[in-house]
């Protein structure tokens, strides 16, 4: 294990007693906070209202009259014992059009902190803490006195996790979102509804049908509709920014999911609330924008949504406001009918949720505002008149450039009814000219929010020459459950030629629940794949499993014989159920060899003892080093289930050729196997690898690993040999570790005097590992160690791998103090203490010193946090910390890191039945595996079945982390911390910069092979030379001080290989700009292209690696990449981060 180093995990731990001891308080007059406000070029901000018109808004609705519905929470995050509820539900009024508000009606208190409000049917529908109600007035403008619980039994585990965001669908449908910490259980007349985890709930509350649209995200706070139907969301505590909403798809943190769909912006900072614009008020180049809030950063952002493939690339633009104000937390923002964009602040310096004491005199429980935003020289919209509009008036609505103006033009004609509006409607869409799509499909949806819609009425839009407008026809489709069992014209779709609409109609085709189904949907192979289409297409096969998996093993469905789409629904479902067809069809050399790759991948992972001599006859025949490597991670995964049974004899030549390898990951796990496949005939290779000097101690131990399962009275009658006081110290304590997982006791009675023999400089974390892991373990090794006398270091080093193993072990702590005479641990900071730490940090600290401490390689920061999504990923991304987080809190999560916990970042700790401890953040969990990420940020997955105890215990984030350091470089690290997020240099930035690189290890090796094969063997053959990923200052810059340099022959020049990756989900051009092309040779793939300021690339669909060899002869600068588009290019390409 990994010892983590200083400031690693840090927002793991918030540290309650002190936080933000010293938090800002400004000064709340609105015209300070506007004041601060840095709008984009263009537009202006106003206030539309303030307290004392409302207080605390947590979501804002219009109605179709323009009024402003607000739900507002004085007591958030938590009531007081004692107190009675009395949150609102208020309505604001621009009674004079002069911009602003001038009258506010309570329309309904006495709640309890109520999380989503939308007008509707009479009064409004309201999340108030477990129940969905609808609020009404006997009598009209009135407060409401009328009350309908609708839906009851949401969770409320967490207060700001509860049901929220309510908005009206295009078919009049309620969606509304719940978040990670909720688990509801809902008894409807249609049946029991379940939600565990996050996810966007879909109501229609004329019939009470109640549904699951998306699952997973941590707390999305931000759902809406483009004009064709077309689903985004935003996360308010997950960094992916803008996400596209596929029905049915499972999102990150979704309850049992084994494949995610991932959001458009890898590394943007938390954003809460969602709009879409449009609208003749705003620029044309504004038509389609997406509005969200980084509510940490103190920013208004603005994303461009372009069309890629199936789905959307996302891109981010300047600001529409930002600022340093420390109480400027907008939450939520929507479309007025004026044309301008009306922004909810929920206004606090302090935004922590549990992280922070509920009673913290800071919290403001009393303020709020709503902000307009208008573009400057141009004219507004004039409030349409909807409420009183007859039907024929308000369909021509529908016609209107306004999003705003359709959406309750729908509104109102819904309520109308059915009788009034469809007569109507059939006159207004027969007099509609051929190439009124959006009209027509704008007509169609009034019709499904009355569950009218036919194939009438589908036709024409399913033929539209826009394809958004089919891919919407295909989705109405799909929810009206109409043609959908047989075959008929909306097949076609199937076959598109946009992929979009295939993608409507792969997740429209899994509601006809037939074999013949999953027929139709793979059909869609033989058309161009993109990744959101192909994770379409798997969630259906994964939906049609059932009815077509039993009818494919009986052989009553063929699929026609065809090998890729056999292949694909094979490899989707995974089961052990499907062994036997994968391997007959692994066997086919008739399918392409890249496919029947897959497909030996696949049968490692769900294969059974029956398949492994296939698998290791033919499985590896032909692979590369990775495919190896992957082959033999499955299969080692899969053998390890208890439930895998027991391999016949087998011929172990794969195995036995690929251990011979030198300290290769490959090596390690076939020497494992040999012992885990139970080969007795492999034992003395085993043993051989055990005791051979010459090879690294990984092998070593893997070999030895491989004796213990093989097991039996020969294997411990080897260690007993190995561990004694005769042999090297290297193989003694080699052996203990190995002795662990037989015989304990006996293990701990041997590792004090190995201990006592060792050297701090020897890699001794496996071997403190080695007992910390294994149920028992710390206690066998504190009695062990008693009377045992040990090197100072040596037992520091055992100290640190107890803190860095999350584990709560005061025995073993005070023997290895004990043993080596060790002083006691330093006292937590007091509160003056903190503050005097708090004022160095506003006097004395500097930023650009603390980013060079946060780099620091052996304070490894980055190997556990992310900034820009780039690092690591055990704990947040801090691309916002600076802006959300007072300094008194930085100091105390440095100082004290588990005083108290962030919510989420509680790890695991997981005993299993074959004797190991596993520690971790859940990353996801279904029915046959749990998925953790461990303290060196690897992905750890454990059988179900091999679980036999889990609690939740402290953070991975060790204590005494940066003891090490002195007081000025603790205090200019929070110095740069505090800066992250915050206007200036430390800013969020929405270039495509590159920020994560990777070098050349120029090892002895790499060098001979660049002598025989000229450096361009780092292009053309990658993947022999080991690459390290270095990442850049949070400006984009790469100090080129960072990597290292070599020289081929002696006397030439000094050179670095670097190289990054570009991902593309449209091909075409692009370019990269540099800040400099001094001694830079560029290639893209393994094409050389001339190094000019900006340079022209063309990309492929999928992944590009672009590598880059510097003269450092030549360049002294730092180096820094931004991708840029190509002008008339169709090229979507994103630069890829993470670590």
């Amino acid at each position: 294990m990994r010892i983590l180093s200083s400031f690693s995990l840090l927002l793991l731990l918030p540290a309650v007693g002190l936080a933000q001891a010293n938090a800002i308080v400004p000064d709340p007059d609105p015209e300070i906070e506007r004041k601060s406000f840095i709008v984009a070029p263009g537009f202006e901000v106003s206030l539309f209202a303030a307290d004392p018109l409302l207080a605390k808004p947590l979501q804002i609705n219009f109605d179709p009259a323009g009024r402003l519905w607000v739900s507002s929470s004085e007591v958030y995050p938590q009531i007081k014992p004692g107190d009675k509820a009395n949150d609102k539900i208020l309505i604001l009024e621009d009674t004079d059009g002069d911009g602003k508000a001038d009258k506010t009606t309570i329309f309904a208190d006495g709640l309890l902190i109520p999380t989503g409000v939308e007008p509707g049917d009479g009064g409004a529908y309201v999340a108030n803490s477990t129940e969905l109600v609808h609020l009404s007035a006997s009598k009209p403008g009135q407060k409401a006195d009328r009350t309908r619980v609708l839906l009851s039994g949401f969770g409320t585990e967490d207060t700001h996790h509860i049901v929220h965001t309510f908005r009206w669908g295009p078919d009049q449908s309620l969606y509304f979102n719940q978040s990670i910490y909720i688990h509801s259980h809902l008894e409807t007349p249609h049946g029991v509804k379940r939600l565990n985890g996050g996810g966007v709930w879909r109501f229609r509350p004329e019939t009470t049908e109640l549904e699951v649209f998306v699952r997973g995200f941590v707390n999305t706070w931000g759902h809406h509709f483009d004009k064709y139907g077309q689903s985004f969301m935003t996360d308010g505590a997950y960094g992916e920014g803008v996400n596209h909403g596929v029905p049915g798809a499972y999102y990150v943190t979704a309850v049992g999911a084994t494949r995610l769909l991932n959001g458009m912006n890898p590394g943007s900072p938390k954003h809460c609330g969602l709009e879409v614009l449009s609208g003749r008020h705003l620029p044309d180049d504004w038509q389609g924008n997406v509005i969200t809030h980084d509510f940490r950063g103190h920013r208004v952002c603005r994303f461009v949504l372009r069309d890629a493939a199936s789905s959307y690339e996302s891109r981010e633009m300047t600001e529409v406001i930002k600022t340093n104000h420390p109480a400027f937390r907008p939450i939520d923002v929507k479309m007025g009918p004026d044309g301008a964009i009306y922004v909810a602040d929920w206004y606090n310096p302090i935004i922590q949720h549990g992280e922070v004491d509920f009673r913290d005199p800071r919290r403001d429980h009393t303020h709020g505002r709503i902000w307009r935003i208008t573009a400057k020289d141009r004219p507004l919209v004039a409030k349409p008149k909807l409420v009183d509009a007859s039907v024929a008036e308000l369909l021509e609505q529908l016609k209107a450039p306004e999003g705003w103006t359709r959406e309750k033009a729908k509104r109102v004609l819904k309520e109308r009814g059915k009788d009034a509006v469809l007569p109507e409607l059939a006159k207004w869409v027969a007099a509609l000219p051929p190439d009124a799509e959006h009209a027509r499909l704008e007509a169609a949806w009034v019709r499904q929010s009355f569950a009218d819609v036919d194939m009438d009425t589908l036709s024409p839009l399913l033929a539209a020459k826009e394809p958004h407008v089919r891919a919407a026809a295909v989705r109405m489709l799909s929810d009206s459950f109409m043609g959908l069992n047989k075959p008929g014209e909306w097949t076609k779709a199937l076959q598109d030629e946009h992929p979009q609409v295939r993608m409507e109609a792969v997740r429209a085709v899994a509601a006809w629940k037939t074999p013949e189904a999953l027929e139709l949907a793979l059909g869609v192979l033989k058309l161009p794949m993109d990744p959101v289409l192909d994770y379409a297409l798997w969630l259906t096969v994964r939906d049609l499993e059932p009815y077509w998996l039993t009818a494919f093993k009986d052989g009553t469905l063929s699929l026609g014989g065809d090998a890729r789409a056999i292949a694909f629904a094979l490899n989707a479902v995974g089961t052990k159920d499907v062994a036997q067809p994968l391997l007959k069809l692994a066997k086919d050399a008739n399918i392409p060899a890249e496919r029947r790759k897959a497909l030996w991948l696949m049968l490692a992972k769900v294969g059974g003892p029956n398949e492994v001599g296939d698998i290791l006859g033919n499985g590896f025949t032909g692979a590369d080093g990775p495919t190896k490597l992957e082959l033999l991670q499955n299969l080692e995964a899969n053998v390890r289930r208890p439930s895998f049974g027991k391999a016949p004899a087998l011929d172990t030549k794969t195995l036995t050729e690929l251990s011979q390898e030198n300290d290769t990951p490959q090596a390690q796990a076939a020497l494992r196997l040999l012992g885990l496949l139970k080969q007795d005939a492999a034992r003395a290779t085993l043993e051989q690898q055990a005791v051979a000097d010459k090879r690294p101690a990984a092998d070593r131990a893997a070999a030895l690993e491989g004796l213990v399962h093989l097991g039996g009275p020969k294997s411990r009658q080897f260690f007993d040999l190995q561990a004694a006081k005769e042999q090297p110290i290297l193989t003694r304590r080699l052996a203990v570790q190995a002795l662990t997982m037989l015989d304990l006791t006996a293990a701990a009675a041997t590792a004090g005097d190995v201990l006592s023999a060792s050297d701090a400089k020897d890699d001794l974390g496996g071997f403190f590992d080695s007992f910390l892991l294994r149920k028992g373990g710390p206690a066998a090794l504190a009695k062990g160690l008693t009377g045992k006398t040990i090197p100072a270091d040596v037992a520091k080093v055992g100290l640190r791998a107890i803190r860095s193993s999350s584990q709560n072990v005061p025995d073993l702590v005070a023997a290895l103090t004990k043993a080596g005479n060790l002083a006691a641990a330093k006292k937590e900071p007091t509160a003056d203490e903190v503050k005097a730490y708090v004022a160095d940090v506003l006097k004395t600290g500097d930023a650009t010193r603390g980013e060079a401490v946060f780099r620091r390689k052996e304070m490894q920061c980055l190997a556990c946090h992310g900034i820009a999504g780039v690092g690591g990923q055990v704990g947040p991304d801090m691309t916002s910390i600076g802006a959300s987080a007072q300094p008194d809190y930085l100091v105390e999560s440095l100082l004290i890191p588990n005083k108290a916990i962030k919510e989420g970042y509680h790890a695991i700790e997981v005993n299993t039945l074959s004797g190991k401890v596993v520690s971790g953040i859940k990353l996801r969990e279904t029915k046959t595996e749990l998925a953790l990420r461990n303290a060196e940020d690897k992905e750890v997955s454990i059988s179900t079945d091999d679980i036999d105890t889990k609690k939740q215990t402290r953070s991975l984030m060790p204590d005494g982390l940066v003891d090490t350091l002195t007081r000025q470089e603790l205090v200019d690290l929070v110095r740069f911390l505090s800066e992250l997020g915050k206007v200036g240099p430390y800013a969020p930035n929405p270039a495509r910069l590159v920020r994560r690189w990777q070098y050349l290890d120029p090892t002895g090796p790499a060098t001979n092979v660049f002598r025989r094969e000229r450096v361009t063997a780092a292009v053309e053959k990658p993947s022999q030379f080991t690459w390290v990923s270095a990442y850049t200052r949070v400006s984009g810059d790469l100090p080129t001080a960072d990597v290292p340099s070599f020289v081929v022959w002696n006397g030439s020049d000094p050179l670095t290989v670097v190289r990054f990756e570009l991902k593309a989900s449209v091909e075409g051009a692009a370019a990269l700009k540099w800040n400099s092309v001094e001694g830079l040779s560029v290639y893209v793939g393994e094409k050389s292209v001339e190094a000019k300021p900006e340079t022209a690339i063309d990309v492929k669909t999928g992944t590009t690696v672009i590598t880059v060899v510097v003269d450092r002869s030549k360049r002294k600068s730092e180096l820094r990449c931004e991708l840029v588009d190509v002008p008339n290019s169709p090229a979507r390409v994103a630069v890829v981060g993470g670590k």
